[in-house]
């Protein structure tokens, strides 16, 4: 085996702290690769699949093969109860959510949303199987702390892939969404004030700002309409989003970021 020094490659690709820089390669199997450049080199993930390449005991990911597992199981035994995760499955998997993490935010500066929703989705499963079924109390709650991260990526990347279709009215109801995601993370703790604190509710919450003032009188109109539906078809839920929808476009405008909408904002989603 030979070994390349990188210093050419990365003398030509400066690290900036106070950005993140990606960049997708062509790799010498001709598939397309992620590049992240990092303070000490650049870390190389794979487009589909795990982001390293690796499908553990055959499977495409961890989860997967843990959901396969837990399938298993409940066919022979006709209940889910008696499965369980031990430490060192939960460890794995968190390892993994850091990978797919990393992709997330690789997928978000190069505004392939979808993908964002992908890899969050399956960062949100991952911590969903471990809460449920991890044998020791800790490991059910060790990447609760990254939950609300993940929700705000999903809103962000569904409401930006709404505007890019120019679907501003739905762009919104994803950023209420993911808010009440967030929200109902906190619920249980009477923890209102740290809600309020999050950045991540911050950044959501200045996405919904900007939003709701590109919103013209026509697609008002709609979500009026869309409300007023909602009532008559009994549809209560979705008559509640809509309401906060209005609220939010009548309750006044204060002071605009002037930053670009997809801008990543510094100390955010640093890998």
């Amino acid at each position: 085996m030979s070994y390349i020094d990188m210093t050419d490659v990365l003398s030509a690709w400066d690290y900036d702290p106070d950005r993140i820089a990606v960049r997708k390669v062509l790799g010498m199997d001709d598939i397309e690769k992620i590049q992240l450049r990092v303070e000490l080199g650049l870390l190389q993930m794979e487009v589909e699949g795990r982001p390293d390449g690796k499908n553990p005991f055959g499977c495409d990911s961890l989860l997967d093969y843990h959901q396969q597992r837990l399938a298993t199981h409940q066919e022979r035994n006709g209940t889910e109860l008696g499965f369980m995760l031990t430490p060192g499955e939960c460890a794995d998997l968190c390892d993994e959510v850091s990978l797919y993490y990393r992709r997330c935010v690789a997928f978000f500066v190069l505004e392939e949303f979808e993908n964002v929703v992908g890899d969050a989705a399956h960062n949100l499963a991952v911590m969903n199987l471990c809460c449920k079924y991890a044998m020791e109390k800790k490991d059910q709650t060790r990447l609760e702390g990254f939950r609300p991260y993940i929700l705000m990526m999903d809103a962000r990347a569904r409401g930006c892939q709404a505007l890019i279709n120019g679907e501003k009215a739905s762009a919104l109801a994803h950023i209420n969404r993911g808010l009440m995601h967030i929200r109902a993370l906190f619920q249980d703790y009477q923890s209102d004030s740290k809600y309020a604190n999050l950045e991540e509710v911050r950044i959501l919450e200045d996405f919904r700002e900007q939003v709701s003032s590109q919103l013209d009188d026509d697609e008002l109109t709609e979500v009026r309409r869309a409300l007023q539906d909602a009532i008559s078809q009994e549809r209560f839920e979705d008559a509640a989003k809509l309401r906060d929808q209005l609220q939010q476009i009548y309750s006044g405008q204060r002071v605009l970021s002037q930053r670009p909408l997809l801008e990543e904002k510094n100390g955010c989603v640093n890998p």
